[in-house]
């Protein structure tokens, strides 16, 4: 069972989080991932939930997230039709062999180097979350000291936004 992505439109109100994310919880499905950001409006968030289940579960639970009183809109983001991705960092100790990786990391995975000093390099990557998991293995011998990861953040393709409507006039 693959994870599926729901976009979800809010009024940004406090508790709106503990509200989606109970509504899961009571329904017994596990959540993958939860990220969420005010939009342009600061009256508007939009929250992305990854979670895996079958299409009729996440069908229903997408319908009960639409019941919900400060949701205004709840779309699924298809993978062939959206652009899913992850932020991370990973800390890893500086070391002779890890220096000799540095090019590869870059070319295969995006790696970036954000900070470094005598003892540990930072790296930045944004991907997509089977990359991100075949940078963390790559980089496992050479000590990773901590990461941290974003959680999903998708947007639809093309010029239509969450709400449906044709945006290319801009």
């Amino acid at each position: 069972m693959d994870a599926k992505i729901l976009s979800i439109l809010v009024k940004n109100h406090p508790g709106v989080t503990a509200r989606i994310s109970g509504l899961f919880l009571r329904r017994g499905y596990n959540i993958t991932s939860f990220t969420g950001e005010e939009t342009s409006s600061p009256e508007i968030s939009r929250i992305t939930v990854s979670v895996k289940a079958t299409e009729d579960g996440f069908e229903h639970i997408r319908q009960q997230v639409l019941k919900l009183y400060d949701v205004k809109k709840s779309v699924e983001l298809k993978k062939e039709e959206s652009i899913i991705k992850e932020f991370a960092m990973a800390k890893i100790m500086l070391t002779p062999e890890s220096t000799k990786k540095i090019k590869e990391w870059y070319e295969e995975y995006d790696a970036v180097i954000i900070d470094a000093d005598s003892e540990v390099l930072i790296f930045q990557i944004c991907n997509t979350k089977e990359k991100i998991d075949l940078f963390y293995e790559a980089i496992r011998p050479f000590g990773i000291v901590e990461t941290i990861r974003s959680g999903v953040i998708a947007l639809s393709r093309g010029k239509k936004n969450i709400h449906g409507e044709d945006v290319a006039h801009y």
